[in-house]
């Protein structure tokens, strides 16, 4: 079987063939028991995948059977970026990979480029001081499996900003488009951990990707992203949809929504892991984007709100008054004695 796979990477380059194989191994990387194997496919894996996206006409190739792999563009199509993992059943760890792939061209008339970033992960994230507030490269990329957000036509949300850029010996205010992607973590077997990941692109180097854009204030001090450590036995909300403002209003608002984590507090002496664990209690958060509001100078930013009420959309079909309506069917008729009639 393997050598059937492996054999066809030699044929001329043709998409819907080449789909048919990375489907194929893509499932094998996934499932397969034997870590070992998927660890040597997975280099090829990666090497098609970076060798495909070279060319720019292959941009835009859906890769629609290839479903082991996240696959996310922007409305803009800035970029292109595929993300997909690696478990090691045995030792119950994950290892993350992906590619990203930046397009551009010069002016309307100029031709499509395309630069191709491999993304390698950082091995302990949540153990890298100051992580959330550091912008970094494709190299040193937070590793997750980023998900499409429910309710959009696009897995990556879109921004608008001003911010005060340094060139030279001057600082300028420009306009700017930063981008937000939501991503999960397996980490390890005890902590998983979801992320707010915002990339941002420098109109000047238009090959280069930056990951971390200083848009998000949970606080006075902005932040790059945003990591929520929470334990492997609970689950946690990070998604995107709305809220309101007062309990039971229909006026809403969007926003990523995300479940509030409070620490967990530990008893036992015996734990093998001594240090606290955070976990969602019930109640909800929001990271709203704030398009005339500014702070430092800065407009377009994400700001957290704590405790907000989400908005569900079923509330939009929801009518007290048909729910007082008898039901004439199953409800017992009164006779004149008052007893039921069945």
């Amino acid at each position: 079987m393997w050598a059937i796979c492996l054999g066809l990477w030699g044929q001329t380059l043709n998409l819907p063939n080449l789909e048919k194989e990375l489907a194929a191994i893509g499932h094998i990387i996934l499932y397969h028991q034997d870590t070992q194997l998927k660890d040597s496919l997975n280099r090829i894996f990666l090497q098609k995948w970076k060798d495909i996206f070279s060319y720019p006409e292959h941009f835009s190739y859906p890769f629609d059977s290839v479903v082991t792999v996240s696959d996310l563009c922007p409305p803009d199509s800035a970029f292109r970026i595929l993300t997909w993992q690696i478990i090691d059943f045995s030792k119950e760890e994950h290892s993350y990979y992906g590619i990203l792939v930046r397009r551009w061209r010069i002016s309307e008339k100029s031709p499509w480029q395309v630069k191709v970033y491999e993304l390698k992960a950082i091995p302990e994230p949540l153990e890298e001081e100051d992580i959330e507030r550091r912008t970094l490269s494709p190299e040193e990329w937070v590793s997750a499996l980023y998900y499409h957000p429910r309710h959009l036509s696009h897995g990556v949300l879109r921004y608008e900003a001003t911010a005060r850029i340094p060139r030279g010996s001057k600082i300028r205010k420009e306009k700017m488009h930063y981008y937000v992607l939501l991503g999960w973590n397996g980490y390890n077997r005890r902590r998983n951990y979801k992320v707010v990941e915002t990339i941002f692109i420098d109109s000047r180097q238009p090959e280069k990707v930056f990951f971390g854009a200083p848009v998000l204030y949970v606080g006075v001090v902005p932040k790059m992203r945003i990591l929520l450590p929470y334990p492997e036995t609970t689950p946690l909300t990070l998604n995107y949809g709305w809220y309101v403002k007062k309990p039971g209003s229909r006026k809403h608002y969007p926003a990523i929504i995300v479940d509030h984590l409070s620490r967990s507090i530990r008893k036992s002496r015996m734990s093998e892991d001594p240090r606290p664990f955070y976990g969602a209690d019930g109640s909800y958060d929001a990271i709203e984007y704030w398009k005339g509001k500014s702070i430092e100078g800065r407009k377009g930013i994400l700001v957290y709100r704590r405790g907000v009420t989400p908005y569900d959309p079923e509330m939009e079909r929801y009518t007290p008054s048909a729910l007082r309506k008898p039901n004439r069917q199953s409800a017992p008729k009164e006779t004149s004695h008052g007893k039921a009639q069945r």
